[in-house]
């Protein structure tokens, strides 16, 4: 496929994923009995648009880039009985927050489809190190690791964590080995040289196949891994130690996403799962001009017995809207640098 072909897919799945949000308010929207103006696909000139019996217009635009949906009242001073800032807080706050789960629940969905079909990537033993814990306890190139200290393994990268964070000196293994478990009991893991667990093995991976439960119960501790890798982010960020090439803006993405469509469908549904349960977690936090930031404003409402006057609100979130398209700017200009310097992915 070419480079050209290839974002332009990456621009309609980025799309696709915008819509499942958007998708989330409406329906949430439309059950709860709110009037909603407006649901388009894409960004731009209209191309087509229609509207239903609810009055709610239905377009496609001419930009493949995100979309939206446009509740009556949701900005502007609006009030009927049907109007977004007429309705009680506790709608209010379904209709919010049903966008971000939407993508969650489609992350969620996403990845059962993929650890069905092509299955996951668990650690194994490349090979053993001489005199190590490792060797002492019989562990052997070839073993799946499938427990650390009695936890389950569900994914590759979290190998190195689960060990690093054993607090005693011994530990428990449990590895598939030729079909068969068996469990290995490693001893004095602590290297005093290194000030860490070692346990002595170079670790590489293994393909394996799950059954539906298995897979439906590793699709809800990916977005879970996910999100506390995403809260990790943003504590390294706050204290200063991310890197420009650790943030990922909209040219950084669409470069992922077309990557992941020349290579393979089962890269593409990877990508989709991560990117569409970020999309999620983004959106809950609390950010002015977003669903989180909205959803600040009505539990303060909750809280107080009353609503902040919308001329505040308005407001907050202008100037949320403002630095928030400064950040996309800044994002942008550091998604080509990488580009250029080849630092991406």
């Amino acid at each position: 496929m070419s480079t050209a072909l290839s974002i332009l897919a990456a621009l309609l799945l980025l799309s696709l994923l915008v819509m499942i949000h958007e998708l989330g308010h409406y329906f949430a929207g439309r059950a709860l009995g709110f009037s909603i103006l407006e649901f388009s696909i894409g960004m731009g000139p209209k191309l087509l648009k229609k509207k239903d019996k609810h009055g709610t217009e239905f377009s496609l635009r001419a930009f493949p880039i995100g979309g939206m949906c446009r509740f009556e009242g949701e900005d502007e001073n609006v009030v009927n009985e049907r109007s977004f800032n007429a309705q009680k807080v506790w709608k209010r706050i379904i209709v919010v927050l049903a966008g971000p789960i939407t993508n969650l629940v489609f992350a969620i969905l996403l990845a059962f489809v993929t650890l069905s079909a092509f299955g996951d990537f668990m650690p194994a033993i490349y090979e053993v190190n001489q005199s190590s814990p490792a060797e002492a306890a019989g562990m052997q190139a070839g073993d799946v690791i499938t427990e650390i200290d009695g936890k389950p393994v569900r994914f590759y990268f979290q190998t190195v964590d689960m060990i690093l964070a054993v607090e005693s000196k011994d530990l428990t293994i449990g590895v598939l080995r030729n079909g068969a478990k068996k469990e290995l009991y490693l001893k004095n893991i602590y290297n005093e040289a290194q000030g860490k667990n070692l346990i002595g093995v170079t670790i590489t991976t293994e393909r394996m196949k799950f059954g539906a439960g298995e897979s439906a119960l590793r699709s809800v501790n990916y977005v879970t891994a996910t999100l506390v890798e995403t809260f990790r982010f943003l504590g390294r960020a706050l204290q200063g130690n991310a890197s420009s090439s650790d943030a990922a803006g909209p040219v950084a993405i669409v470069a992922i996403i077309s990557e992941a469509v020349r290579s393979s469908g089962e890269t593409v549904l990877r990508q989709l799962v991560l990117i569409s349960a970020s999309l999620g977690i983004m959106n809950l936090l609390p950010i002015p001009a977003m669903d989180g930031g909205r959803l600040v404003f009505m539990i303060i409402e909750v809280i107080r017995g009353k609503a902040i006057s919308q001329e505040k609100e308005g407001m907050v979130h202008f100037v949320g809207l403002i630095l928030l398209f400064g950040l996309i700017i800044f994002l942008t200009f550091n998604d080509v640098s990488n580009l250029l310097k080849g630092t991406f992915g």
